[in-house]
């Protein structure tokens, strides 16, 4: 354990699991916890509930690491759709625009013309931010 590890004392009377924003343990009456600054600092402003305490006490045997705040999930990204548009035909690339994006593309233009068309409405549904 670092010296510098503040430590502190959940000075309730019943069992509690606190909710505070990213730290969220469960207490027991007279508990002490070795913490980060920052879990101190937030757990330190609720006084009726935890208490800085001041002796060193020695941690639990196999802990050693002062407990931190819990990391937020980050939220996972959708892949893109992978689509070959390369590989359609004029016919299924018009059938793909209707379906996909309620677009009518007129099949009387050139099948590159189409391809471009289908291309670019994709680009404009699946923007990456």
């Amino acid at each position: 354990m670092e010296p510098d590890m503040p430590q502190v004392k959940y000075v309730g009377t019943c069992i509690k699991t606190d909710s505070i924003s990213g730290v969220g343990l469960r207490w027991e009456p007279e508990q002490i916890r070795s913490v980060t600054a920052e879990v101190a600092e937030r757990l330190l402003v609720f006084s009726d509930t935890w208490a800085r305490e001041k002796q060193e006490i020695l941690p639990a045997p196999g802990v050693d690491e002062p407990i931190g705040l819990a990391q937020e999930e980050k939220p996972v990204e959708e892949p893109l759709p992978v689509v070959d548009f390369h590989a359609m035909d004029k016919k299924a690339m018009v059938e793909y625009a209707a379906r996909n994006y309620n677009e009518r593309l007129d099949q009387r233009q050139n099948e590159n013309i189409i391809r471009h068309k289908l291309i670019d409405l994709f680009a404009r549904h699946h923007q990456v931010e």
